[in-house]
């Protein structure tokens, strides 16, 4: 069976994910990107046209600024942005809060809650 056009979009993007250094999990019940750590920039972020099925996306100690969000806006399943030591604004954050109030935007390093699971090891943290 031939893939359709968004599939092969899909998995272009994925390929550039991990170019990128990102890594993640793409299942049918979850997707969770992290770019955390890498040289991903803010144009990079157009990636994600492709790719509109993310519901967790780190951008921790990434170069990304406040034009990264602009490329965020039809991730409609986006529920959790991290974006710990990324070079985004305040002013730029604040703006993307009121615009996605459904999404959990971190940006300070803050302890698990007591007894929290990793997502990716489903142990406690």
């Amino acid at each position: 069976m031939a893939e359709s056009s968004i599939q092969q979009k899909a998995q272009a993007a994925w390929d550039r994910i991990e170019a990128l250094g990102g890594h993640g999990v793409w299942d049918d019940n979850v997707v969770y990107v992290i770019l955390a750590g890498t040289e991903v920039t803010d144009k990079d972020m157009a990636i994600f046209r492709d790719f509109p099925f993310v519901q967790l996306l780190d951008l921790s100690h990434t170069r990304v600024g406040d034009g990264a969000l602009d490329y965020l806006d039809g991730l409609k399943a986006l529920e959790t942005l991290i974006v710990v030591g990324a070079q985004m604004t305040g002013s730029a954050l604040e703006a993307f809060r009121r615009a996605h109030p459904h999404i959990t935007v971190t940006e300070k390093k803050e302890r698990p809650p007591q007894g929290a699971i990793n997502p990716f090891t489903g142990k406690p943290f």
